[in-house]
């Protein structure tokens, strides 16, 4: 957003006006709120003057890359339809702020971008962004141009090309906001996948949802893991508990510190693998094993296979 802002006039600071995010950690590994998203998001509007044509400038910078594994495990769903689904069931892990459904009439399928009641000033900006971002990433994972697609808007013509921002037909005065497509394509292949992939891939995505939904105590502990300490004592005492308190409130949760150092090692253990391509013996230095045996092991544990058979597929 604050490059696109930049091509539009609208200065950094600007775009970064009143949300608690300084030029400086954009280049960083800050985590920044929905909320400072959305707001901007609007500071990105309101300095464009509402110009249309902006949303799409910014979705077609998201690509599959940006949303981690969940992009990844969309390349290794087998048809088009596994990978929407897929994407909508673990959609609270991107960064959609509309709702997104999907609807198979006759011999057409639609994908729904809502533009509900919630941030109604923002509206036209979050549905063109959703639309450029989800048409990126169905040519992505189809490796080419989703046949007979077209784009259904319920805004009228405006001064920007859409359909040359798009690439795909635009009809105005919708009754929804949409892209279709022939239902045909739910049912073409995906040229990367690979089930045993995906299936890591979605203990990753579930692991990371229920990081988000989780209560107070695994959270907390969660995020000092992220931030590499796994020793039950040290953790404890970030959180100003006693160890054997620590391991209480963990099971009451359902969980212990093991389980959640596993899950911490093993999505950053994928990331590393899938995203990256770094060696075995590079993944294992990177997440504190004392050697590659010992990470292969841990990683049999949580996937069922070895490193080299994953990463051979």
């Amino acid at each position: 957003m604050v490059e696109v802002g930049a091509q539009h006039g609208v200065d950094t600071r600007e775009c970064l006006h009143s949300t608690g995010i300084s030029p400086e950690m954009l280049h960083g590994d800050s985590v920044v709120s929905g909320a400072q998203e959305l707001a901007v998001a609007a500071n990105l509007v309101t300095g464009t003057g509402h110009a249309p044509g902006v949303g799409f400038a910014v979705g077609e910078r998201l690509s599959l890359r940006a949303y981690g594994v969940w992009g990844f495990a969309l390349l290794t769903c087998p048809t088009v339809r596994g990978a929407v689904e897929f994407g909508l069931s673990y959609l609270p892990l991107t960064y959609a702020v509309t709702g997104l459904s999907m609807r198979v009439r006759g011999d057409e399928a639609q994908l729904i971008v809502d533009d509900g009641p919630d941030h109604e000033e923002l509206r036209p900006f979050l549905v063109e962004r959703e639309i450029a971002v989800t048409i990126g990433m169905l040519r992505t994972i189809l490796d080419e141009p989703p046949p007979s697609m077209r784009v259904e808007l319920r805004s009228s013509p405006t001064s920007v090309d859409y359909a040359q921002a798009l690439g795909a037909p635009v009809e105005f005065g919708a009754p929804h906001n949409a892209i279709v497509t022939d239902a045909a394509v739910l049912d073409l292949p995906l040229p990367q996948a690979d089930p045993l992939t995906r299936t890591a891939c979605e203990r990753a995505c579930r692991s990371l949802l229920l990081e988000r939904r989780s209560p107070r105590v695994v959270r907390n502990v969660r995020a000092i893991i992220a931030d590499g300490v796994t020793d039950g004592g040290l953790i404890a005492a970030h959180l100003h508990l006693s160890p054997r308190t620590l391991r209480r409130h963990l099971a009451e949760e359902g969980t212990s510190l093991r389980q959640l150092v596993d899950e911490a090692r093993r999505s950053r253990a994928i990331e590393l693998m899938a995203e990256h391509r770094l060696s075995v013996e590079q993944v294992a230095l990177r997440l504190g094993y004392a050697d590659a045996a010992t990470f292969i092991r841990a990683f049999r544990r949580w996937t069922g296979t070895t490193p080299a058979a994953y990463t051979s597929r």
